[in-house]
């Protein structure tokens, strides 16, 4: 929806990323209320988490745009496919600093609404990695009703919370569950849901079992209580996950072993882009669906088991070819629109 580009705040000298909503969505209401979202989050949210707006205004030709930090490095999706298995006490680094920007944000009363692994960057040149909240395009108070979206879910299949994809709206806790989906891609190489359709992985969402991250993974020898903190975060009801996002930063923190738990032989795995756009559904009106949580225990194991085939059919399936990226891409060039006294690109 938006061009990203590099320029130099002449005021302070300092490289800034200016981000346009895109010729194509001038005249779309929708989108410029999302740059607005966006620049009112930043703005308000000041924590090394979470990526700083800067400025916000509208250039000659009446484009909005907003004014951020310039954050360098990758995206955690780009990490995750190229780096391989991570070690356990940085996937714990990595979830504990993404749990640490939604905390700043929760506590400012925002939701975020499209945690993803794709809208976080990672600078690891300082031997660190250093973690940046971005795209907070969906970024909204969860009592904020937008009569212009209706029942409208927006996000993307594989991190969206269920109560998400029924349309009951975004809350702290839907950020957790896209959170552990995170920390689970972080741990396994790929997200509990993937392969298939959009339509098709939110059902899942809804209605199938995750399979816990130490049997999609049984060669890293994951410790059972990692398994526990990451399952958590993924329960279907919003009232069974952790009540914070710090709650679950000290879980986390407190489940990772000191010593790295050696890798099981015999067993390879390749990791799974789910860098994906975030899109719209209107959702289905799901009638008394018991969640897997509250089921019995004879359903339990027999979704247990379905899970289990679902997770050897989707293996051997061939994947679809990973879409591109939905960062906005950064430009570099003359660009006459927003050349003003204080910023030149």
């Amino acid at each position: 929806m938006g061009v990203v580009y590099r320029a130099i705040d002449q005021q302070h000298g300092a490289e800034v990323a200016i981000k346009l909503l895109h010729r194509r969505h001038a005249s779309n209401p929708l989108a410029t209320q999302r740059l607005g979202a966006e620049g009112r989050a930043g703005s308000c949210v000041h924590h090394p988490n979470v990526v700083a707006v800067l400025d916000t205004g509208t250039a000659a030709d009446g484009t909005p745009f907003i004014v951020m930090e310039l954050v360098r490095g990758q995206s955690l999706d780009q990490l995750i496919q190229t780096a391989g298995q991570l070690p356990l006490h940085r996937v714990a680094a990595i979830g504990g600093q993404i749990l640490a920007g939604l905390q700043a944000l929760h506590s400012a009363g925002f939701v975020h609404g499209d945690v993803k692994s794709g809208n976080v960057l990672i600078d690891s040149t300082g031997g660190d990695d250093a973690i940046k909240l971005i795209d907070l395009g969906l970024a909204r108070s969860p009592d904020e009703v937008d009569p212009t979206l209706g029942r409208v879910a927006s996000g993307t299949p594989e991190y969206m919370a269920p109560e998400v994809i029924r349309g009951e709206g975004a809350i702290p806790v839907s950020d957790l569950y896209a959170a552990g989906v995170v920390c689970y891609q972080l741990l396994t190489g790929t997200t509990p849901f993937e392969g298939g359709t959009s339509r098709e992985i939110l059902r899942r969402q809804i209605d199938d079992v995750v399979v816990p991250p130490s049997l999609r993974a049984s060669d890293r020898n994951i410790p059972i209580a990692l398994d526990h903190v990451v399952m958590r975060a993924l329960k279907k009801q919003p009232s069974e996950r952790y009540a914070t996002a710090a709650a679950f930063a000290r879980a986390l923190a407190a489940a990772t072993p000191i010593i790295e738990p050696p890798v099981l032989p015999g067993k390879v795995r390749s990791a799974f882009s789910t860098s994906a756009p975030t899109k719209e559904w209107a959702p289905r009106a799901t009638s008394g669906a018991r969640p897997a949580a509250s089921a019995a225990p004879s359903v339990l194991d027999a979704r247990h088991r379905r899970a289990a085939e679902l997770l050897a059919r989707f293996t051997a399936k061939t994947t679809e070819p990973a879409l591109a990226s939905a960062r906005p891409r950064i430009r570099s060039g003359a660009l006459a629109r927003i050349t003003g006294p204080r910023y030149r690109t």
